[in-house]
């Protein structure tokens, strides 16, 4: 069977649409812009705008009609400034791939983004900057780790996120810590897996006005400042995972629960690390 990158004719959008596994990417297109963003909600909206299209003739007249159906039953974006596309949705039967459904790859090679909100010509070019500050290594650890299309997109997009494991890490184990022997290493992928999992889990975070390090003010998103001072505690060593994660913390205590549960991890890696050398 062809990859599906392939069938799609997008081997220039890997890091969207990585072959090998479940993990794909649809956040250029909206797809997490929801006030709380959970995994139920956008999986909803995905499926109802996946069904609209699917149960569709395709043919311009009826995309243009559905565009209005599928914004007015749809929830309103958190973010305005920033379009949620109406036709990004699940591109194959088991729904664990999300991707544009107007792509010519679904629709005997007819290409039908001219009908999109910013026109064929966007999306066939656009490009997100994960592919400007991300290895190829660095990509495939986290599709490899986050197989999946909802947990995927939140940490590829992070690039903080992604960017301070390799920081934090690299300086306790006093050497570079490269993405292609955490690859190489069960034990490794599967802690990286576990930080990765903290982007849906993680107990600190859940302001719905969040998303990640970034807070919505009207139609401003100015980064969030973690208030260090009024909680009694010095800039902590973990300061942008804590708010990459959308981390608020009433109290100092919670504060030190995070950490330490940051620093468990990282300990943990960081031995695994030294006994496979």
């Amino acid at each position: 069977m062809r990859k599906l990158s392939k069938i799609l004719g997008m081997d220039e959008f890997v890091y969207c649409q990585p072959s090998g596994c479940s993990a794909s990417c649809g956040a250029c297109c909206g797809m997490y812009n929801w006030t709380g963003h959970s995994r139920a909600l956008v999986q909803e909206v995905l499926e109802f705008q996946t069904d609209c299209f699917m149960n569709s003739d395709r043919s311009e007249e009826t995309l243009l009609r559905l565009k209005d159906e599928i914004f007015s039953k749809r929830p309103r974006p958190r973010y305005p400034v920033i379009y949620n596309c109406e036709f990004v949705g699940f591109i194959d039967r088991e729904k664990k791939r999300v991707g544009c459904l107007l792509h010519p790859g679904l629709n005997n090679e007819r290409s039908l983004r001219h009908v999109s909100h910013h026109g064929r010509q966007t999306c066939d070019e656009a490009r997100c900057t994960v592919y400007s500050y991300l290895s190829a290594a660095e990509v495939a650890l986290v599709a490899k780790a986050a197989d999946d299309w909802y947990l995927y997109g939140l940490c590829v997009t992070d690039l903080d996120l992604v960017k301070e494991f390799f920081e934090i890490a690299s300086e306790l184990v006093f050497e570079e810590v490269k993405a292609e022997r955490v690859l190489g290493s069960e034990k490794l992928l599967n802690l990286f897996r576990r930080y990765l999992s903290f982007k849906e889990t993680w107990p600190y975070g859940g302001n719905p006005n969040r998303f990640g390090k970034y807070y919505f003010a009207g139609k401003e998103y100015p980064i969030y400042k973690m208030d260090y001072n009024s909680l009694g505690c010095p800039e902590s060593r973990f300061d942008k995972v804590l708010v990459s994660l959308g981390s608020e913390f009433g109290s100092k205590r919670e504060l030190g629960e995070a950490e330490e549960a940051l620093g468990s991890l990282f300990r943990e890696f960081s031995e695994a690390w030294r006994n496979e050398e």
